[in-house]
């Protein structure tokens, strides 16, 4: 088992331990890594830093624990954003 994974509907399942799932959470969340292939280079190191300077945690380009936790929780908390909306259009719909 992955010590930093999400798993939702809406992302499906990311293994944010490798560098591809880290790549591929990044693009889900709006950082554009470049190609998702498991190399940690300057375009994902880019990404990274933009998305450390949206979290506001410590900005240096890589992928370390905080990094990893950081994209878990963003992840958890756009499915669970985006599953809020789904369950109001739902009930309005119910409801009309």
């Amino acid at each position: 088992m992955a010590m930093f994974e999400h798993n939702s509907e809406k992302f499906g399942y990311i293994n944010i331990d490798d560098i591809d799932g880290a790549q591929k959470a990044l693009s889900k969340l709006g950082f554009d890594p470049g190609k998702i292939d498991g190399i940690d280079g300057p375009n994902t190191q880019k990404a990274v830093r933009a998305f450390q300077a949206h979290a506001s945690i410590g900005i240096d380009g890589k992928i370390g624990k905080q990094t990893r936790q950081a994209l878990a929780s963003e992840l958890a908390e756009k499915s669970k954003v985006e599953l809020a909306e789904k369950s109001q259009v739902e009930l309005a719909e119910k409801a009309t």
